[in-house]
């Protein structure tokens, strides 16, 4: 369900971490993980590096591209398709990418979701250490699945399973990069 790939931790992906770990990386903050849910959900910080393709509603149209949403979006990418191509995956599309920073919360587990209804693949990059804060992955079943938290660490899931996140310990931030792909 959970597939863990290798990372060749190439210097560009040093750099990038250098970078992302540093007190200039801008991060915007969210109140939840999903829209969908009322529930009371985990807050965390964001930044889009690529945003994903909007279905519409009827307030909102279709917009069905993936848009660019920040200059370190190239880097990024490079960095992912290093990961891809040192595992031997080939994707024809990336939708979304996304950095996230999560605290220690009184909310222990975010909100299950699914990141669109699009298929696709989630791919997960653990860019720090920190203890406590998996991933959890549900399968049709409602079994769970986990991820050991572990700096550097890439896995990979179907998109079409549900999964959230475990709240990082108390002194711990949790940054990852994840991408959808297709």
């Amino acid at each position: 369900m959970i597939k863990e790939l290798a990372n060749p931790v190439t210097d560009n992906y040093k750099d990038f971490k250098k970078n992302l770990l540093s007190n200039t990386m801008p991060w915007f903050y969210y109140d939840k993980t999903t829209t969908k849910s009322s529930n009371k959900d985990m807050p965390f910080f964001s930044h889009i590096l690529l945003r994903r393709p909007h279905r519409g509603t009827e307030e909102e149209p279709t917009i069905p591209i993936s848009e660019i949403g920040s200059t370190y979006f190239q880097t990024a990418y490079l960095i992912l398709k290093e990961i891809l191509d040192f595992n031997n995956i080939n994707f024809n599309i990336v939708y979304r990418m996304n950095l996230n920073l999560t605290l220690h919360s009184e909310i222990k587990e975010s909100q299950p979701h699914t990141d669109f209804c699009l298929p696709h693949k989630v791919v997960i990059v653990y860019l720090n250490e920190f203890e406590e804060g998996r991933t959890i992955v549900l399968n049709d079943k409602n079994k769970k699945f986990y991820s050991q938290p572990k700096e550097n660490k890439v896995i990979i899931f179907d998109g079409k399973h549900e999964h959230y996140q475990e709240s990082p310990s108390l002194h711990d931030q949790r940054i990852v990069m994840v991408a959808n792909i297709q």
